[in-house]
């Protein structure tokens, strides 16, 4: 009879999917998981305005094109250079170039590689007045400046903190749906 009785009582409770998932603490992890979202959701909102969790991300040690001047370098020599190539199969050739700029009266000389110029092309410098030897190319770094404004990471961020914020408003709904049983 004892079986019987328990199989009725049984039959009588209402059936859930969660039953017995939590053993009656669905409404604390329920709790848990909306607090856990608001978290998550707070997190995707911030980062969507581009906070970063990284304070070392993206600090890199720039040169300061206040203090460099610009000025303009002329080709003069074209240097080829046969290395073996690392297939093992045949040489490549490797050109560079020679610049001549000057600066106070002084000429420099310095070598940069080939990007399809011409003997007697000029190009676009920018040297130290307090050390002339030490210079950059100035079309490449504003090439590398255009680049980089192109290619920012705010996309990414707003795409990672829409991903966020969507996962939050899933495990809210997920806490709502233990607390409500």
């Amino acid at each position: 009879m004892e079986i019987t009785k328990l199989l009725s009582l049984a039959a009588d409770e209402e059936k859930n999917a969660f039953d017995g998932l939590f053993s009656g603490a669905g409404g604390i992890v329920g709790i848990v998981l909306i607090v856990t979202g608001l978290l998550i959701i707070y997190i995707g909102i911030k980062v969507m305005r581009g906070y970063s969790f990284m304070p070392t991300l993206g600090v890199e040690t720039v040169i300061e094109e206040d203090t460099y001047v610009e000025g303009t370098a002329t080709l003069v020599s074209q240097q080829k250079t046969t290395l073996p190539d690392f297939n093992g199969t045949g040489e490549r050739e490797f050109t560079e170039w020679t610049i001549s700029y000057t600066v106070g009266g002084e000429e420099y000389t310095q070598t940069i590689p080939d990007d399809g110029y011409s003997k007697g092309d000029t190009i676009k410098i920018k040297y130290d007045p307090k050390k002339p030897d030490e210079y950059y190319l100035a079309e490449e770094a504003d090439e590398e400046a255009a680049e980089e404004a192109d290619n920012t990471d705010e996309r990414k961020s707003r795409n990672s903190g829409a991903i966020l914020i969507v996962l939050g408003v899933i495990v809210i709904v997920g806490g709502a749906a233990l607390v409500t049983m």
